[in-house]
């Protein structure tokens, strides 16, 4: 295993949230066809960025997808040679749920995927009765994917709880600094007890560069037994760069997976007549493009060793 192997996935396999936005964009619900066409430009955004970008190899490069409107977005991926990852899960759901039910192992051998992707929202403070559930699921879905040889990316999302809103509803500022940190922790203990040993952690941004090395030590990543992409929890500018530039310097990350912050705005000036599918194709690849850059940057840039990371 090569020590610079990296993973930078595309990330297109949103659905309940995906409908909802480009609903909101036209103000009106969107057909099943545009939502495709839509994701399509996303994969052609990612096959468009490997022909530009000198040494970028298409082995760095991966697209999350889902078959529901990104099946023409998956043809297009696998047809240049890009890894795809499929989520299993129901979408939009406070807890993990099969997609399809029982028949998850048929629907994800169709689906033409490479590896599998599974989003948990998990506080560990929150409802045992519902994390429980979700660890037995997940067991189950990694048992399978390790017999079926599929790797899995497990996604952790850390939602607060109903004591970290405030009068309003919104969450209070103090829990992504100084809550959340000990809870992304506290979840991948126990769904590491649980036995979850996935290819992948896909995990959210982190208020510091010391809070990011303890979510890799958490896993196990800083120790070689796994690796780490940051998520981009639909952040833009300056916020993004800094997850990614600590992402790139902390040892057992391997890369990021980062979706609506670089396809939300040239999709909705798409949908709403005011760009072409081509340069919407064309912007979407630039940001991607750039997000690689500043890992690769920031990745030179560290002064520790870095462990080896792994890949499909």
């Amino acid at each position: 295993m090569r020590a610079e192997d990296r993973s930078f996935v595309l990330a297109i396999d949103h659905r309940v949230s995906f409908r909802t936005w480009a609903a909101r964009c036209l103000g009106q619900e969107a057909s099943a066809a545009t939502l495709g066409a839509l994701k399509l430009v996303v994969a052609d955004a990612l096959v468009a960025a490997l022909g530009a970008a000198a040494g970028l190899a298409v082995d760095d490069a991966a697209i999350l997808a889902e078959p529901e409107y990104g099946s023409a977005a998956i043809a297009r991926a696998r047809a240049a040679g890009v890894r795809v990852v499929v989520p299993a899960e129901r979408s939009g759901m406070p807890e993990f749920i099969f997609e399809h039910g029982d028949e998850f192992p048929d629907a994800i051998a169709s689906s033409g995927a490479d590896a599998v992707k599974a989003l948990v929202r998990y506080n560990p403070s929150s409802d045992p009765d519902r994390n429980a559930r979700s660890r037995r699921r997940l067991t189950r879905l990694a048992r399978w994917c390790e017999e079926a040889g599929y790797p899995l990316m497990l996604e952790v999302l850390v939602p607060p709880a109903e004591r970290d809103l405030d009068d309003d509803g919104a969450v209070r500022s103090e829990f992504d600094s100084a809550i959340r940190p000990a809870l992304t922790c506290t979840a991948i203990a126990e769904l590491r007890e649980a036995g979850m040993r996935p290819r992948w952690w896909k995990l959210e941004g982190q208020p510091d560069r010391a809070r990011f090395a303890d979510v890799a030590a958490a896993t196990g990543a800083a120790a070689g037994e796994t690796s780490c992409l940051v998520l981009g929890r639909g952040a833009g500018g300056a916020q993004l760069t800094e997850w990614i530039e600590a992402a790139a310097s902390t040892a057992g990350f391997s890369g990021f997976a980062v979706g609506r912050s670089l396809w939300a705005g040239p999709l909705e000036e798409m949908l709403l007549g005011r760009l072409s599918a081509e340069e919407a194709t064309r912007r979407i690849s630039a940001a991607y493009l750039e997000l690689v850059g500043s890992y690769e940057r920031a990745e030179r840039g560290s002064t520790g060793p870095r462990d080896q990371v792994v890949r499909v």
